[in-house]
């Protein structure tokens, strides 16, 4: 085999996966990705599989997670936008120590900054679809 098709056959899977990652990462918001992204980054271990804040580590959180169903909890608003600052920001104790201040030991829910805004945006296209699809959008643990 020559030398550059042995370049090629090496570096054709790394390119491939390189214009996949591309394609996805370009890809509209949507709320089938954002199951997908819900289920990647451990929402569910707090917010629960169906979004009701009864995950499994719950109970052992100084604040429990919010119900998604219930719009009146969410800090910022329940809207794309405002879900998807929060996932940026993560959402703050309301009382802080000062030496602790913008450190993830303020935070009630860490910031998922390193999600893409369009990654961001499909998680709260998915958490907005929990209100209204019951099981429909249920995450299997």
């Amino acid at each position: 085999m020559s030398g550059w098709k042995m370049v090629l056959r090496i570096m054709a899977p790394g390119v491939l996966g390189f214009f996949v990652m591309l394609s996805v990462s370009c890809a509209r918001p949507s709320a089938s990705q954002g199951r997908i992204l819900y289920a990647a980054n451990g929402c569910a271990s707090c917010h629960g599989p169906e979004g009701h804040g009864d995950g499994p580590a719950a109970p052992n959180l100084p604040s429990s997670p919010i119900d998604f169903r219930n719009v009146s909890l969410f800090k910022r608003g329940a809207t794309e936008d405002a879900i998807a600052e929060t996932l940026e920001k993560g959402v703050s104790v309301t009382h802080v120590v000062p030496a602790l201040h913008y450190t993830h030991h303020e935070l009630l829910m860490p910031a998922f900054d390193h999600l893409t805004k369009a990654e961001r945006r499909s998680i709260a296209l998915y958490v907005i679809s929990l209100r209204a699809d019951g099981d429909q959008g249920r995450i299997q643990q």
